[in-house]
C-alpha cells in the first residue's frame, strides 16, 4: 500500500500539470479505497454482522486486507472477532501477525521510500494515506488479549508472556508518544509554523470529551491490563510455588488499584496479598484506607471445600469517532481541513449481575473505561494533529495556486473542488474493542455451578455452567454486544 501511496501523488502531480486532477482523480484509479472512504464506513457492516452472528462472513472480509496499508488495525479486528467467537487458534495466529507487524513497523531503523511516499501523499489527500500504526492503548489490549488465548489454552506461561509484553508496552506507549510530539515540534520549528492558535482552536472545539477523558490520567495505562497480570501471577504461582511469582501479582495489583481505586474486588485482593505477604506496612495502610472487613478467609476447610471465581466482563463496543469539517477561505478558493472527534457523553457502566439458582452472588464492578482511554488518546494528539493539517494545508494552497495561475478560474474551481472532497479525518481505531470492562471475585464451592448471568439495560441474559476445583481458580470471560452474551469458561 505504501506504493499504491507513491503512485497516488505521482498520479495527483501528473494530473495536476495537466489541469485534470481534481476532476478525473477518482476515475482513474489513483487513489485508494483506505484514503477516500473512511475507516467506520467499511467495519460498521461487519459489526453488524457480528451482532446477527455473521462470524465467518466478517473474518473473510477481514482477512482481504492482511496486506494492506492498514493491515495491523484490521488483523486486530479480526483477531477480536474470532476471539468472541471462541475460535482461539484463528484469534492466535490474527493477534500474533498483528503483533508481528507493529514489531516491523517499530523497528525500522530507516524511514523507507513508501513511508515517505504515504507522508507526502497525506499532504495531498488526507491523514488516512499514513498506515495506521495502532495506538498506545490498543497495542496494550493486543498483548492482553494475545494471553486470553494463551489463558484459553490452558498455557498459563504463555500467558505470562504476554502479560509481561503487555505492562512493558504501557511503559513504552508513553515514552513513544512523548517523542513523537518532540519530532512533531521540531517539524514545525523547522516550517516556522505558528501551532498555538490551532492548538487552542482544537482544544476548544474537544472541550465537550473533558469529562470523558478525564475518567483517565493518560490513555496508556488501565487497570485491567495490570489486574489481569495479577491473576496470571497467581496462577503462576499455583504452578512454581515461587514467591518471587506472588510479589509481582501483589505489584501488578497495587499498580491496578493506583489507577482504579474504587474498585472493591481490586481492594480485597490488594489487601488480601499484603497480609499474605507478611507487608505489614502496606496491609495497615490498605486497611486503613478500604477496611479490614472487606477480606475474610474463605479457603477450603475440612468441612467445606472451595475454589475460586474469576469474571471478566467486557461491556459493549467503544464509541466511535466522527468527523468534524471546517471550510476555509483562501484566496485562490476553498480549503477545507476535517479533525475527527468523539461526541460520546460520559455514563456510568451498567454492571453484570450473577446469580445462581435464585440466590444473588453480587454484581461486577468498572475497572477501565475503554471509551475514556479512546477518548484521552485523541486529545493527546491535538499538537501532532495541527502540525499535520498545517502542512497539509501548505502543500495543498500551493497546488491550488498553481492550478489557478494555470487554468484560472476554472482551475480555482477544480482544485477547490478536489480541496474539500479529498480532506478526511482519520477515524481509524479498532472498533471491536468493550466500552468498559469489569470485574468481580469469589469463593465457590467446589463442583459444577449454573450461573445466571443478567445484564439489565441491555436485556442480555443467559445460563453457563461453570466448574469449580478445590483450591483452583476458574476465570469467565463474559462478553456482552448488544443483547448477546458470548461466554468462555476457562477451568484450572
Amino acid at each position: 500500500m505504501g506504493g499504491t501511496s507513491h503512485n497516488t501523488l505521482r498520479c495527483v502531480v501528473r494530473w495536476f500539470r495537466r489541469g485534470l486532477v481534481f476532476m478525473v482523480l477518482p476515475v482513474i484509479g489513483c487513489s485508494t479505497a483506505t484514503v477516500f472512504t473512511s475507516y467506520t464506513s467499511k467495519i460498521n457492516p461487519l459489526i453488524e454482522g457480528v451482532k446477527a452472528h455473521q462470524f465467518g462472513h466478517a473474518l473473510e472480509v477481514l482477512n482481504k486486507y492482511r496486506g494492506s496499508n492498514d493491515k495491523i488495525l484490521y488483523l486486530l479486528e479480526r483477531g477480536r472477532i474470532a476471539q468472541i467467537k471462541n475460535d482461539i487458534d484463528t484469534s492466535m495466529v490474527d493477534y500474533e501477525a498483528a503483533i508481528d507487524a507493529v514489531s516491523d513497523m517499530e523497528g525500522k531503523a530507516i524511514v523507507s521510500a513508501s513511508d515517505v511516499g504515504a507522508q507526502t501523499a497525506s499532504l495531498l489527500t488526507n491523514e488516512n494515506a499514513i498506515p495506521y500504526k495502532g495506538d498506545g492503548y490498543e497495542k496494550v489490549f493486543m498483548y492482553q488479549f494475545q494471553a486470553l488465548n494463551y489463558l484459553a489454552k490452558k498455557d498459563i506461561e504463555g500467558a505470562g508472556v504476554e502479560v509481561r509484553r503487555a505492562n512493558l508496552e504501557q511503559n513504552l506507549a508513553l515514552e513513544r508518544h512523548e517523542k513523537e510530539l518532540e519530532n512533531a515540534e521540531e517539524k514545525a520549528n523547522e516550517k516556522h509554523l505558528d501551532i498555538v492558535q490551532g492548538n487552542d482552536k482544537l482544544n476548544t472545539t474537544y472541550e465537550a470529551m473533558d469529562e470523558v477523558a478525564g475518567k483517565v490520567k493518560n490513555s496508556f495505562q488501565n487497570a485491567y491490563t495490570f489486574y489481569m497480570s495479577g491473576v496470571v501471577y497467581e496462577l503462576l504461582y499455583e504452578l512454581d510455588n515461587k514467591l518471587d511469582t506472588l510479589n509481582q501479582a501483589y505489584i501488578d495489583y497495587k499498580k491496578a488499584i493506583e489507577i482504579f481505586p474504587e474498585n472493591t474486588y481490586l481492594q480485597r485482593d490488594v489487601i488480601r496479598l499484603a497480609k499474605d505477604l507478611g507487608m505489614d506496612q502496606d496491609y495497615g495502610v490498605y486497611t486503613s484506607r478500604f477496611g479490614k472487613d472487606l477480606v475474610k478467609d474463605e479457603k477450603s476447610t475440612d468441612n467445606i471445600k472451595t475454589g475460586e471465581l474469576v469474571v471478566f466482563f467486557e461491556n459493549g463496543l467503544v464509541p466511535q469517532k466522527k468527523e468534524i469539517r471546517i471550510p476555509i477561505p483562501t484566496p485562490n478558493g476553498i480549503i477545507a481541513i476535517a479533525f475527527p472527534i468523539y461526541d460520546t457523553k460520559w455514563s456510568a457502566a451498567e454492571p453484570l449481575s450473577i446469580s445462581e439458582s435464585g440466590n444473588m452472588y453480587g454484581n461486577t464492578e468498572p475497572i477501565c473505561y475503554v471509551h475514556a482511554l479512546a477518548v484521552k488518546s485523541l486529545k493527546e494528539k491535538v499538537t501532532a494533529m495541527v502540525i499535520r493539517h498545517l502542512l497539509r494545508l501548505a502543500a495543498k494552497a500551493a497546488l491550488q495556486k498553481e492550478s489557478k495561475d494555470q487554468l484560472g478560474t476554472m482551475g480555482q474551481l477544480i482544485s477547490s473542488f478536489y480541496n474539500i472532497v479529498s480532506e478526511r479525518a482519520d477515524l481509524r481505531s479498532w472498533l471491536t474493542l468493550p466500552n468498559d470492562v469489569q470485574i468481580m471475585r469469589m469463593h465457590l464451592p467446589t463442583g459444577v455451578h449454573r450461573m445466571n448471568l443478567l445484564h439489565k439495560s441491555s436485556g442480555a441474559t443467559t445460563e453457563i455452567d461453570v466448574s469449580i476445583n478445590q483450591n483452583k481458580k476458574a476465570i469467565l470471560r463474559v462478553t456482552r454486544i448488544g443483547a448477546e452474551f458470548y461466554t468462555e469458561p476457562i477451568i484450572f
